[in-house]
């Protein structure tokens, strides 16, 4: 009993108190010391919690209770004040509604509350924890190496690196905090706690840029946070608990609770309409970036939404979480199509995906709420290595735009087959994150409308990844290449992700049998929709190993071409008139007046997904499909 508390306290507690450290000054390699004692051993303390967990709730002190009902107040205090100081009147006005929430309801009739506070260790949340733990504290010791170069970039923002570093991996600790709680008083603390974190880190380097998106991050969030508060209250209200796992069993009495809860996934989770401030996040460092697409922030909403599936099955509010889910899908993923911006791409795909795990959710069966768990695994490493890929490319060439990475193979060998690894393992078998969409898709074939628009969706996503893909590999011919200067942190981290990338979905079968399936039956069991039990079952039949096989024997191909190839053989590409002798340019040709012309070779993005124009129409359709969530109620 006490081993498993101590890990639970590594987990929360650790990250929090060596964030603290960060604020004593420390500089230099006492400071790289603290960062990665911290991060590795939050590392080890997610990876053993399964191990020492003999029972999935733990009840905690009473006094624990108590220190919430301190806690959550001065978190709303603070949200009011950090409004008056960025002169917001929406964010002020919606922390003063929720200080009078947190007051109302301590004021309530305890009585007829139940207080108890206890942490949930089942496999959804061991799950998180491994997420959070793992690749969130691999993020923090890549931006050891980032925020070294990035300090020379933006002097401005170098005093605050240790507050950085501060708000970085305590960020951890309350990922792990609101995964593990059950208490809805504490996950609505821990909640608001990551929109502080969010809004700090977003708005880190101090330009007029970066204030802009931090408040838009915040006045959305706290939207959000309105909605968990309003939630928390209705349930001690009308339930009698503030306990999640007790509202989730009260059936029709815990609707309007339940509809709260889910609009501060979504606006969590910055499905469309919300989508906005994820955007926006794009200007903060790239660790930021990868930290909140990954594994923190945004999985938070993922993780909430798929914790209350099995109270949503059945009910009105499920087919509208569905299909809110699948508009996210398909038009984020139309809206990365017409990006040029390789961050922006990456943050509509994330969107995407996220929508993808709330649409599973909404249909509620075995199968559904196992895409969600696999895609939120799979997507978190490989979105984790394409953004810090990205971030290590824009460092190098000062440029995020995909044109601009046009020879990039060429410029940054290392870096872009690692990246190449991560843009594949997004659409390609035998890879984890297409077995979940495989899975999900089979999930909605009762639901035509959800079935199309999941279709149409993947089918977008492939078109953006590949036309990413084609552009970092077209190069010209070199005889010789020459590996990148990469920050030891960085290439190290990059290194470890990209393998665990590759081992994840070599493992991607044991990972589902061991680990997803039996989560997913623990929560709807045997007996519920039984038509998708065998479903379920057959996914084991998946056998990675003759893919595996046949790409190993096209590398195989590929290498023995490259080892047998003779510079004898290279010949001009066909032009538009007759090439010009360059020694350093092949694409050079006599065109009109025997002038020299340049070919041109640039992606096309279509003009129908162009962003103005789907975002005009999308976001009011959205916030229509999300407030139907309320509109159901009294039908």
């Amino acid at each position: 009993m006490q081993t498993q508390e101590t890990i639970l306290a590594l987990l929360i507690l650790g990250p929090l108190v060596s964030g603290l450290i960060m604020l004593t000054g420390i500089k230099g390699i006492l400071r790289n010391a603290v960062i990665t004692i911290a991060c590795l051993t939050t590392i080890a303390a997610g990876i053993a919690l399964p191990f020492v967990i003999d029972m999935p709730k733990i009840a905690l002190p009473p006094f624990i209770t108590t220190l919430g009902n301190w806690i959550e107040p001065v978190i709303i205090l603070t949200v009011l004040g950090i409004g008056l100081a960025i002169r917001s009147w929406p964010v002020r006005l919606m922390a003063l509604i929720q200080l009078g929430l947190c007051g109302a309801g301590f004021f309530m009739n305890h009585e007829d509350v139940v207080p108890d506070t206890v942490l949930v260790v089942d496999s959804l949340a061991m799950i998180m924890v491994l997420i959070v733990s793992v690749i969130g504290s691999l993020i923090a010791l890549y931006a050891i190496g980032y925020m070294q170069q990035h300090e020379h970039h933006a002097p401005s923002s170098a005093a605050s690196t240790n507050r950085f570093f501060f708000i970085l991996i305590a960020f951890l600790g309350l990922m792990n905090g609101l995964v593990l709680m059950d208490n809805m008083k504490w996950l609505a603390i821990f909640w608001e706690g990551t929109t502080l974190c969010s809004f700090l880190l977003i708005g880190h380097d101090g330009t007029e840029e970066a204030k802009a998106s931090a408040r838009r991050a915040i006045t959305i969030n706290v939207f959000g946070g309105l909605a968990m508060s309003s939630g928390v209250f209705l349930s001690a209200h009308n339930i009698g608990s503030e306990s999640l796992s007790v509202v989730m069993t009260k059936g029709p009495l815990a609707l309007l609770p339940l509809a709260f809860l889910v609009m501060a996934t979504m606006t969590k989770s910055a499905q469309m309409p919300f989508q906005s401030w994820l955007l926006g996040a794009m200007v903060a460092p790239t660790p930021v970036s990868a930290l909140l697409h990954s594994s923190t922030m945004v999985k938070a909403g993922s993780y909430l939404i798929l914790r209350l599936a099995p109270a949503l099955h059945g009910t009105s509010l499920a087919a509208i979480v569905a299909i809110a889910g699948a508009f996210t899908f398909v038009l984020t993923s139309a809206l990365a199509v017409g990006q040029s911006n390789g961050k922006k791409v990456l943050a509509y795909s994330t969107i995407a995906n996220l929508g993808l795990i709330s649409c599973c959710a909404g249909i509620g069966t075995p199968l559904a709420y196992a895409a969600g768990i696999t895609i939120l695994i799979f997507h978190a490493i490989s979105k984790a290595l394409l953004f810090l890929c990205v971030g290590t490319i824009e460092q190098k060439i000062g440029s995020r735009d995909i044109e601009d990475m046009s020879g990039l193979l060429f410029k940054m060998p290392l870096t872009t087959n690692i990246a190449m690894i991560g843009m594949v393992s997004m659409m390609m078998p035998p890879f984890g994150m297409l077995i979940g969409k495989w899975m999900a898709i089979e999930s909605s074939v009762h639901n035509p409308v959800v079935l199309i628009l999941l279709v149409l969706g993947s089918a977008l996503t492939i078109f953006f990844w590949a036309k990413w893909l084609g552009r970092i590999t077209t190069t010209s011919y070199h005889p010789k290449y020459t590996i990148e200067s990469v920050s030891p942190w960085m290439l190290t981290v990059l290194s470890i992700i990209g393998a665990g990338t590759v081992i994840a979905s070599v493992c991607a079968t044991p990972i589902y049998t061991k680990l997803i399936k039996p989560a997913s039956l623990a929560v709807f069991g045997m007996g519920s929709c039984p038509g998708n039990i065998s479903i379920l079952d057959s996914v084991n039949l998946f056998l990675g190993w003759p893919m595996y096989v046949v790409f190993g024997t096209i590398a195989l191909a590929i290498l023995a071409g490259v080892l047998l190839f003779k510079p004898s053989q290279i010949r001009l590409p066909f032009l538009c008139g007759e090439n010009m002798d360059l020694d350093d340019n092949s694409f050079t040709f006599h065109s009109i007046a025997d002038g020299p012309t340049t070919a041109l070779l640039t992606s096309y993005y279509l003009p129908l997904f162009a962003e103005p124009r789907i975002t005009a129409w999308g976001n009011p359709l959205a916030a229509l499909i999300i407030l139907s969530l309320f509109g159901v109620l009294f039908i």
